[in-house]
Parts: structure tokens; sequence; C-alpha cells
């Protein structure tokens, strides 16, 4: 382990991180420590965050965007939440336990797993209740590819 010295104190330099977890913040592939949830669209795995970098729940399953319909990747601020929101852009599909991450419309919510979305991400029933418990308004969000 290597030796960084700073202001004359000695200090070890932070080793790998350990075999089998993610580079980023809280052993997830993302990057940025103020979030509240991330979400990596290759893996389809979801976490959630304390803000200081910490997860407090996940890994879950996500299914997400489809080809044409993408999710994007990217920071994101919640907008919004509704329990019992029905798009009207999708044919008054249901979308429980919506939190909205962009001004598109797109949302963590409760949906199938069986098939993607329309660049929403969505979660199992339990996972979508913990989601909307934990997000709010402000809350930031990265979504990783």
């Amino acid at each position: 382990m290597g030796v960084v010295q700073a202001s004359g104190i000695a200090a070890a330099a932070p080793g790998p991180a350990p075999a089998g977890t993610a580079p980023g913040v809280g052993g997830t592939p993302c990057t940025t420590k103020a979030i509240k949830a991330c979400v990596d669209l290759s893996e389809n795995k979801t976490w959630l965050l304390d803000g200081d970098g910490n997860v407090v729940y996940g890994p879950v399953a996500n299914t997400h965007g489809s080809k044409g319909h993408e999710t994007p990747t990217g920071d994101f601020i919640i907008q919004r939440k509704d329990q019992y929101h029905v798009s009207q852009e999708f044919e008054g599909a249901k979308m429980p336990y919506a939190v909205f991450f962009d001004n598109s419309g797109r949302a963590f919510h409760q949906g199938t797993l069986e098939r993607q979305s329309a660049g929403c991400v969505r979660l199992n029933e339990d996972d979508a209740k913990r989601f909307f418990e934990h997000l709010n308004p402000n809350d930031r969000v990265q979504i990783v590819q």
C-alpha cells in the first residue's frame, strides 16, 4: 500500500476496491455521491442511497426503455410523485408509485419486469413502494449504461 503525505501527515493511500464491488459510490456503478438513487441499465439493477454515498436498499431488479424509447442516462432531479398515476400518453396505463425524474414523463414505478418499458424504470411492487417512500422532489438520481 502506498503512502500519501499531505500537510506533513503521512496517510495510507486507499487500496483497490474489494473483489466483486463496483468502483462507484457505495459499490454501485454511479459516480455522484449526493444521489439518492442509482440505476444501472446494462445490468438491470437499481439502488437507493442516503445522499452521502451509502447504499440503503438494493440492488433490486428493474426493466427500462426499449429500442426507440430508451431510458436516458445522466443525472436527474426528482420532479414529483404520484402514488396512483395513470398515464395519459400510453392509453391509461397504470403507473403505481410513480416518482418522476424528468420533464418527459419518465418515472420509477411499479410494473412488469417481463418486458421493457417506454422509457421508465419499472420495479416490482415492493421495490416501487420503497422507492416511492424514499425519494422526494429535488432528490438527485443517476442513470448509467
